[in-house]
């Protein structure tokens, strides 16, 4: 059995795709805030409201194409009582919903009625690949990948496109995070 080999970052290394893609997300972040930070491999902002997030870009390699999905990241305060081990189901007819990633069977959560409840209506103004909250107690991480502002490049015909985000995107995404950033069931 062969060792497998470490998956690099998207934006690791250098190279002309490489730099148009870590530009394009230089002004996707500027969507969401104050750049306080940029790395290779990623940008943090300060929203007006003071909550960094973190942006980069998860990438995927295809045959004659490679697609950088836009991931936002940012940890959750110790008050916020959003538990953890959540993942983003696209299941319910009821519309997206942050359910459990690790079916524990019995009874439903309470909990996860009420912050669905909380949320549930945030969670479907956007259109969003994936949701987490992961990580323990005193370290959760929300990390969501929304479909807009992603970057393709494509090489017959080259293409190279940034996705634009529909009108309000990038505050609405920003909404979600303010919501689990406080959320608690008593509050709900």
């Amino acid at each position: 059995m062969s060792p497998t080999k470490a998956r690099t970052h998207p934006l690791a290394g250098s190279g002309p795709i490489v730099d148009r893609a870590r530009a394009a997300l230089r002004r996707t972040a500027a969507e969401f805030g104050e750049i306080v930070r940029s790395e290779q491999t990623s940008v943090t902002v300060r929203t007006d409201d003071g909550i960094e997030v973190t942006l980069s870009y998860d990438g995927g390699n295809f045959i004659f194409s490679r697609v950088y999905n836009l991931t936002l990241t940012t940890t959750l305060p110790a008050d916020s009582d959003v538990p953890t081990g959540l993942a983003l189901s696209h299941r319910e007819r009821s519309g997206p919903r942050l359910v459990r990633t690790a079916d524990r069977g019995g009874a439903p959560d309470p909990r996860l009625a009420a912050l669905h409840e909380a949320v549930g209506a945030q969670l479907g103004a956007v259109d969003l690949i994936s949701a987490a909250v992961a990580g323990p107690r005193s370290a959760r991480r929300l990390t969501l990948t929304p479909m807009g502002g992603s970057y393709v490049w494509v090489l017959i015909p080259p293409v190279f496109k940034a996705t634009a985000f529909p009108a309000g995107e990038p505050e609405r995404l920003l909404d979600i995070v303010r919501a689990l950033r406080t959320w608690s069931p008593i509050s709900a």
